[in-house]
């Protein structure tokens, strides 16, 4: 019996011994400053980004090694990442951008995809720099936040024509980290311009009732909401004056009125959203009045909020 133990106890340690000597063939780092991103979904420009994979041979026989890089969670190609939210984008080899790098799903390196880096004969030709482009389409409307994709190393090494081993990286070795800061802008008409005027001209109320608009477009990547600001809370020809020209204000469709908000979810991109300010006067306020010039002023306050707006993108409440 004690004998009997002993065989069995070696026949273990024969059987484990080959598994726990093998290591990975090579490994892969990419620098973390370089594949770091900042993104403006507004921004119609692609965002194009040079980064380095540095692979490292950890067995001297090897002579070359093909990989590919994957997200595992993407269904095609052109990852994306982020859970409610997505962002799309692709990575090539800057030495061959034909072929396809960045694989989706089960997809192993193979003579037609990946990047095959080779090695230098000696010890000093163990570490290897690979330049690879990380694409990131415009115009992607994604909520402000951080998107952090580790990506797989997926490898084949060769020994001269022969492929000897395969592996897989998992970890934070090469990642993609991508920032959307929060940002509302907003202009009248043009980009930069914060002031817009809606001017009726000449009117004397024969006509019927009389309405006039402007636009005002957002862009941003939070909820926000609109804060509505008369100053007279009518057209009047002075702050005293005792003739008043009422009006009805709109925002987007909303009757609105002084300290009404509207709730928004982010906007499109890249275009934003219009939101359309329409003034309406009743022909009969516009005959009872004394001639004169009438005006008043109104403020929408722009400003990130919590949650989400339902409907079409927008609600609004009165005060």
């Amino acid at each position: 019996m004690k004998i009997a133990a002993t065989l069995l106890s070696c026949g273990i340690l024969a059987l484990a011994a080959p598994q726990a000597a093998r290591a990975a063939c090579a490994d892969f780092r990419a620098s973390t400053s370089e594949l770091t991103v900042d993104y403006d979904p507004f921004n119609r420009s692609e965002v194009e980004r040079t980064f380095t994979i540095h692979v490292r041979r950890l067995a001297p026989r090897i002579t070359g090694v093909r990989m590919v890089l994957a997200n595992p969670g993407a269904i095609n190609r052109g990852a994306a990442f982020g859970r409610n939210e997505s962002v799309r984008y692709d990575i090539r080899w800057v030495r061959d951008t034909g072929r396809n790098v960045l694989v989706s799903g089960a997809e192993q390196p193979n003579a037609t995809n990946g990047a095959l880096i080779e090695f230098g004969q000696r010890s000093t030709g163990d570490n290897v720099n690979e330049s690879f482009r990380i694409q990131i389409p415009a115009g992607q409307g994604i909520v402000a936040g951080h998107y952090y994709q580790p990506l797989e190393v997926r490898f084949a090494c060769m020994a001269g024509r022969d492929e000897i081993d395969r592996g897989m990286q998992l970890g934070s070795q090469v990642a993609v980290d991508l920032t959307v800061p929060e940002r509302i802008a907003t202009f009248v008409g043009s980009v930069g311009n914060q002031r817009g005027r809606i001017d009726f001209g000449d009117i004397d109320g024969t006509g019927g009732n009389v309405t006039r608009g402007l636009a005002v477009t957002a862009q941003s990547t939070v909820p926000y909401e609109i804060r509505v600001a008369q100053e007279r809370g009518a057209m009047k020809r002075f702050d005293n004056d005792d003739a008043a020209l009422p009006y009805a204000l709109k925002i987007s469709g909303f009757p609105v009125s002084n300290q009404s908000t509207i709730a928004c979810s982010q906007t499109p991109a890249p275009g934003g959203r219009n939101h359309n300010v329409q003034v309406e006067l009743a022909a009969a306020d516009i005959r009872r009045l004394p001639a004169g010039q009438y005006a008043d002023v109104v403020t929408l306050t722009f400003s990130p909020r919590l949650g989400l707006a339902g409907g079409d993108g927008c609600s609004a409440t009165r005060p």
